[in-house]
């Protein structure tokens, strides 16, 4: 169980590549993506996934959040299960079972 700050989970993979921050509504994150669609004719460098499954791909900056790195493993967060691997990171909606994995190459949602 990873515990809350203000009601945020703050979480880095262990590749260091993407970093997340969850509430009980969504999850947001930002990672260096190898094909990300423009927004305003920049790369998109995040997606931020509702707990209905609605992701959308955003241009922003987490900053300096407080990560705590993730090992591969499966975590329990504010509604949320993570499971962490080495080919990407999957979180689900523990009420709604949405959710989406997330890689540097890509998002794929369910």
């Amino acid at each position: 169980m990873l515990s809350p700050q203000n009601g945020y989970v703050f979480i880095e993979t262990k590749s260091g590549k993407t970093r997340c921050q969850l509430d009980t509504r969504e999850v947001g994150c930002e990672s260096s993506f190898v094909n990300a669609p423009e927004i305003d004719g920049m790369p998109a460098n995040g997606v931020r996934l509702s707990a209905d499954g609605d992701i959308s791909w955003v241009l922003g900056n987490l900053g300096a959040i407080p990560a705590v790195t993730l090992d591969y493993r499966t975590y329990s967060a504010v509604g949320w299960t993570i499971d962490a691997d080495v080919n990407g990171t999957r979180f689900t909606n523990d009420s709604t079972g949405h959710g989406m994995v997330i890689s540097v190459e890509g998002v794929e949602g369910f």
